[in-house]
């Protein structure tokens, strides 16, 4: 990780916070706004039904857009972010028991408060600082990591099993079905979902970085993408992620020119080539190199919990 040391901060100037009045613990401001940039490409390994709405009928339709020139199934960020956030609790929570004891009471003892998910966050421990809270007005402002909304390299007419496509639609029974009566229509529901094999290109920011941010959140969308996204990611969802650059400084391009008129092999070339341009040319594109980046997260949380 050397290659981006300009912008890393150390792990004491960003997560470790400092006791107010009483038991009250706020994290240190950080000045120095360096800002790593992680671009990738999720492929769709089983259904996944992306819905940024409720339903309240027996049939629940893909989100799509009409964007550069395609019909596009539609991800949106606040589901990215709200699944990867949680599965960075879920390892923060197993390294603190592997390091210490009882995640509970560790979490009271170093934060002077109860750890609670999926309630507003306190936006002091590292999950909570990274990531914020997800409600406009309770810390969602606070976190350092940012997400965009991302669209499927391929048109909807393709990508997405609807009443028109040759699967057609996904049918599963309601929830609240009650097998002592007759089955009706109450008793399924129908669904569009995006096959497998869909690729969605993302670009994801994180501001303040330390090292241990970055193989947190390397770790967590690998375990993300077996849990699921979208509705229904107990069963449905399951993605696998390829990261292609992890860069110093904010990207000079967006998600809509990963999209237009590229393949996924050309997305590729385009960031490996420079053709695609970050703030500086401190860029990992090399997979391997990723991974072992990832693999030091047990160090340096270590290094983290320590220091608390």
């Amino acid at each position: 990780m050397e290659i981006l040391q300009n912008v890393l901060q150390p792990i004491e100037k960003v997560l470790i916070p400092e006791k107010k009045k009483k038991d009250e613990r706020v994290l240190p401001p950080v000045f120095n706004r360096g800002v790593v940039t992680i671009v990738g490409i999720k492929t769709v390994t089983t259904r996944f039904i992306p819905v940024s709405h409720e339903g309240f009928s027996n049939e629940t339709y893909v989100d799509k857009i009409d964007l550069l020139g395609k019909k596009r199934a539609e991800f949106i960020s606040r589901k990215l972010k709200g699944i990867e956030r949680r599965a960075h609790m879920s390892l923060f929570r197993e390294m603190v028991e592997e390091n210490n004891g009882v995640w509970k009471d560790e979490f009271e003892s170093k934060f002077g408060k109860p750890c609670t998910i999926p309630a507003p966050l306190c936006v002091t421990c590292w999950n909570c600082s990274l990531f914020g809270a997800l409600e406009a007005g309770k810390g969602g402002t606070f976190s350092r990591i940012r997400y965009f909304d991302t669209w499927s390299l391929q048109s909807a007419d393709e990508c997405v099993a609807s009443t028109t496509s040759e699967e057609g639609l996904g049918i599963g029974n309601t929830v609240n079905e009650n097998l002592k009566e007759e089955r009706g229509s109450e008793s399924y529901h129908l669904y569009e979902y995006v096959k497998a094999g869909t690729k969605f290109p993302f670009i994801t920011i994180i501001e303040s970085p330390t090292a241990l941010d970055i193989t947190g959140y390397l770790a967590a969308v690998q375990r993300a993408d077996v849990h699921g996204y979208g509705k229904y990611s107990a069963n449905h969802g399951k993605f696998q992620t390829e990261f292609i650059a992890v860069a110093e400084g904010m990207p000079e391009f967006s998600i809509l020119d990963l999209l237009e008129n590229n393949t996924e092999e050309e997305i590729k070339n385009k960031i490996n080539t420079g053709k695609y341009k970050f703030e500086s040319n401190s860029v990992i594109t090399d997979n391997e190199e990723i991974k072992s980046i990832k693999n030091k997260l047990p160090e340096l949380f270590k290094e983290y919990w320590n220091s608390l």
